[in-house]
């Protein structure tokens, strides 16, 4: 069985920084691992210890420095990761880049049974290149997940998360699963993790590489952009109360519920 693991390289979203033009700036910026994209490495993970002859790749789109995300994900367990890397992609979206990951699946291991994401990214949080790659390969994708149960070469079978409560579904494989963070804690890395990880080679792949065409990646392929960043701004007049402090909740209350608040 070969399972791919997408994942991705976001900023530290409690470390941004702002100009007073509202820009967001990316100098000194640190980058990390998406938190949901380490459950989709450790959903990966899980079926590996289950079952034998499982292979991992661990697959990555951006600069040279996004390699940090496929080290780790090497130390973890994956058997191997691929970064593709070329300036053609820059400014890519949401479309543009699941054409591009479901390209270099499809060119690169097409004996894919399984892929895993994380449902979002907290960059972006659209939660929209899982459903995207699967559109590009033509198969089902399942969102939302929290446990996978079980999965092989013929089925998945998966607890999806809804407002109304849980989902359980079966689903053929190949197919893609975007999952969500799980309450369980991940182990810390070993020496002897990263140890192991420095003896596999990270594959490289740029533009030419996959077969596409020039306006399908990148800005030119991007039917979408940001027009506009801003911080949220919050608009607080605080109280001072120093005496009867539940007479005054309860004045609060009582207005609150007249309100209908």
């Amino acid at each position: 069985m070969h399972i791919a693991v997408c994942i991705k390289q976001v900023p530290d979203t409690n470390n941004v920084k702002w100009s007073k033009e509202n820009n967001l700036l990316r100098e000194g910026l640190i980058s990390i691992l998406n938190p949901c994209d380490d459950w989709a490495i450790q959903t990966a993970l899980s079926i590996k210890k289950k079952f034998k002859n499982v292979k991992i790749s661990a697959v990555t789109m951006g600069p040279k420095q996004a390699k940090e995300v496929l080290e780790y994900a090497l130390a973890r367990g994956c058997d191997e990761a691929i970064l593709l890397c070329d300036k053609a992609f820059s400014g890519s979206d949401t479309l543009s880049t699941g054409r591009i990951l479901s390209q270099a699946i499809k060119k690169f291991i097409p004996e894919c049974d399984l892929i895993i994401c994380g449902q979002y990214a907290i960059d972006g949080d659209t939660a929209q290149s899982g459903p995207t790659i699967a559109g590009f390969l033509d198969i089902p994708v399942v969102t939302r997940v929290y446990e996978l149960i079980n999965a092989d070469t013929k089925m998945s079978i998966a607890k999806q998360e809804l407002d109304e409560g849980v989902n359980l579904i079966e689903v053929e494989n190949p197919c893609v699963i975007c999952v969500l963070e799980h309450k369980e804690q991940i182990e810390p890395l070993r020496v002897a993790d990263y140890v192991r990880e420095q003896n596999i080679k990270i594959k490289e792949l740029s533009f030419d590489d996959l077969g596409l065409n020039r306006d399908e990646v990148g800005v030119l392929g991007s039917p979408t952009f940001v027009s506009k960043a801003f911080k949220k701004e919050y608009n607080r007049s605080p109280e001072l109360v120093e005496d009867n402090i539940c007479g005054f909740l309860s004045a609060l209350l009582r207005e609150g519920t007249k309100n209908g608040k």
